[in-house]
Parts: C-alpha cells; structure tokens; sequence
C-alpha cells in the first residue's frame, strides 16, 4: 500500500486550465505522477458539476471534486456524495428583497441531481448580461428555466446563487449579501469575461472551499501536507487551511502577499513547477 503524503487542492479555471479552458497535457501527466506517488488530489471549484467535469474527465485516476464553492462534495470516478450544504428557499426570498432597486438579476442553480439548471428571469437582466447567459447556458446538463418570478416551495434547497453585474454594484451587493445569517458570498471575476463581469458565489455558510477541504480530509481521514492553488478571492479559504499556499500570477494583486509562492500563469502550465517546487520545500 503506498505511503500516503499529503493534499494538492487545486481550483480549476486560471490555475490548471489554459485560455480555452481545457488542462494542458503536462499538467494531467505531472497531476498523474502525483497521485501514484501518495498525493490525494482535490479540485475545488466554483463551477457547477457538468461544466467542472466537463473539464475534468480527462483525469484517469481517483479524486475528490468540491463544485459551487462546497455546495457539493463528490469522490470521483464513482460520483460518491461526500457531504452537501445547500441554501432554503427562505432564504431565496430573503435575497430577493436586496434586489428590490437594482438593475441586474440573480440566477438560481439546481445543483448535480437535476443537471446543473439554472431558473433565471430573463426580463430582470440586461441585454448586455443576458447575452453572457446564453453563453453559459449550454454548460449544463438541462435545459435552464425561464421564469418570471422566483416561487419556491419550502423544502426546496439549491446549492449555489450567482449574481452578476459589474464590479462597483457587485461589490455593494456582496457587503448586502454577507449580512444574511448562515450564507456567505464571495465576490470573483467571471472566467468567461474577466475584464468586465464580476460575478457574487451566494452559498450556505458551510460551502466554502476551505470548509470543502476540511470535509474532504476528514472523510479520507488521513491529512499530511496539505498544499493549494489558486487565482481568485473564492480561494482564499482554501488557502488558508493550506500548509503552503501557491497563488498564480494573474490573481489579484492583493492576493499576493499571501502566497508562499507566486506561479507562472496557467497558459504556461505554471502550475507543474510551482507544485515541484511546493513539494521540494515541504518534504
């Protein structure tokens, strides 16, 4: 049985995939020789399931996937629940009420069991914004769900909420959003337009990727070193349960100072040698 010696949790979009959002062939060759060599690896991501694997499928070997931030833990290739934290539907109405005066819209998702859906109401958005949908839409599994108000019935639970906007409304929003008990909201760049649209990851208050991990290591029950990657704001729970902590260059500046390492962006393959060199410093 081979020795066991740590964690490599790793965000997905600006950490391991390219421009076109697929994984270079050396990283799935280096992420590979890590497994066989005792590493457990995790992908936390706030992508939903369908467009996470979608991505991640290439990988022939076990790992753990968190998607929308934590809301859903799975241990794949089987698809095994590992734990799950969803949002009420009370919740959904209380967050209707911040968005009484503003000039965007929220979208709901649906979660792995029924395809990645999205309900969003289509006259609340605009052009500019419900072009972007369009584009994401075809990411999920079902068709999205046009409706033109947000009714629930009371044991229906989602897992993640997305507001999205541009990045002074979007930053207002997130102050609003972070004052509702037992949700947290952690405000990104959207992957697919980061120059322009700021996105708000609206999930229960144990679904955050540091929590994810902790989960994670819990259900293998063996910790070691753990080592984590990532490029955005949503990572930053993730990074602080890390022993050592690689921050891509394209993050935001702030995010910087926290690194243990800087690494070469992901068009580079930037995380190969920055895991080498993790690795290398911690064993």
């Amino acid at each position: 049985m081979k020795q066991h010696r740590g964690w490599i949790a790793l965000d997905i979009d600006g950490t391991i995939t390219d421009k076109s959002h697929s994984v270079p062939q050396s990283v799935i060759d280096y992420l590979r020789h890590l497994y066989t060599d005792g590493w457990q690896i995790m992908f936390i991501t706030g992508r939903a399931f369908s467009f996470g694997y979608a991505t991640l499928k290439i990988f022939d070997f076990p790992y753990f996937l968190a998607v929308q931030n934590g809301a859903d833990i799975l241990q794949m290739p089987d698809r095994r629940s590992v734990s799950r934290y969803y949002l009420d539907a009370q919740t959904i109405q209380t967050i209707e009420q911040l968005y009484v005066d503003e000039k965007e819209d929220f979208i709901i998702y649906t979660g792995v069991d029924r395809g990645d859906f999205c309900y969003y109401r289509p006259n609340r958005f605009s052009p500019g914004l419900l072009a972007h949908l369009h584009k994401i839409m075809p990411l999920s599994r079902e068709p999205w769900r046009a409706v033109d108000d947000f009714h629930f019935a009371p044991h229906e639970k989602f897992p993640l909420v997305k507001c999205l906007g541009f990045k002074q409304p979007m930053e207002r929003m997130c102050e609003n959003l972070n004052t509702i008990p037992h949700l947290v909201s952690t405000l990104i760049r959207d992957p697919l337009d980061a120059d322009q649209i700021y996105l708000n990851l609206v999930t229960h208050e144990q679904a955050t990727k540091g929590k994810a991990l902790l989960h994670a290591i819990k259900e293998f029950g063996e910790r070691g070193v753990v080592i984590a990657a990532g490029d955005d704001s949503n990572d930053l729970p993730m990074l602080e349960v890390a022993d050592f902590k690689i921050i891509m260059e394209t993050a935001p500046k702030s995010m910087h100072s926290l690194a243990n390492l800087i690494a070469p962006t992901a068009d580079r393959g930037g995380i190969v040698p920055a895991l080498q060199e993790a690795i290398r410093l911690c064993l």
